[in-house]
């Protein structure tokens, strides 16, 4: 489905060049389930935002469903995205003036009516367990039943691949294990593909492909 071939990606820091990602070879299949771990700095963001179609390599390709990707063309790159890509970060990123339900509808690209988009926005959030919770203000949600609502923003358009960078960075223990669990169960009811990055080993260990990240080289855990 996508895949990265001999992909390099620096950047420059004052008058010496960083080089950040070294002769990537990585495919994400359909319904793969991918956890690539590694320290912090080695990289693991800058992949995530490469392969999620954010961030140009320096050199290397870029394959969505065997046809080379073309990062002049803005117009091709936020279609290949708005069409197949799902994100969640770190944090959350809702909009703090929008209440939980309003911060999904936003988010839904189809040509459905307000009814419709509010139906499926109401679906999903009674999924995570937030339904009693879909008019209030995102900034009164606790920070594990924001991410919930993140999950949802990022599946509500049935997307091909999810990509998370460390989602349960900024969460608790027990609240980074619901987020995890949901998003699993959500995924495998759409049908798509799941990458996460993280050093979290608990995490990284729940992969079905497991890789790891270190100083800009990726290999395969078996």
């Amino acid at each position: 489905m996508i895949e990265m071939r001999n992909l390099y990606k620096s950047f420059i820091q004052g008058n010496n060049k960083q080089k950040v990602l070294k002769n990537i070879n990585l495919k994400v299949e359909k319904n793969d389930f991918i956890t690539i771990m590694g320290p912090s700095g080695g990289g693991k963001s800058t992949l995530l935002y490469t392969l999620a179609l954010l961030s140009e390599p320096n050199s290397g390709d870029i394959l969505f469903n065997n046809k080379i990707v073309n990062f002049k063309n803005d117009k091709e790159i936020e279609k290949l995205r708005r069409k197949n890509i799902g994100l969640i970060f770190q944090n959350h990123n809702l909009i703090s003036c929008l209440t939980a339900l309003e911060n999904i509808i936003i988010a839904i690209d189809s040509k459905e009516t307000y009814k419709e988009k509010k139906e499926k926005a109401e679906y999903f959030l009674r999924k995570v367990g937030l339904y009693e919770k879909r008019n209030v203000i995102s900034t009164a949600l606790s920070g594990g039943e924001a991410q919930r609502v993140a999950v949802v923003r990022a599946l509500i358009n049935n997307p091909k691949i999810i990509f998370c960078d460390e989602p349960t960075g900024a969460l608790d223990s027990a609240n980074g294990k619901k987020v995890i669990s949901l998003l699993l169960n959500l995924r495998k009811e759409i049908g798509c593909a799941l990458v996460i990055v993280t050093h979290d080993k608990e995490i990284g260990r729940l992969g079905e492909k497991r890789f790891l990240l270190k100083d800009g080289v990726i290999n395969e855990v078996v």
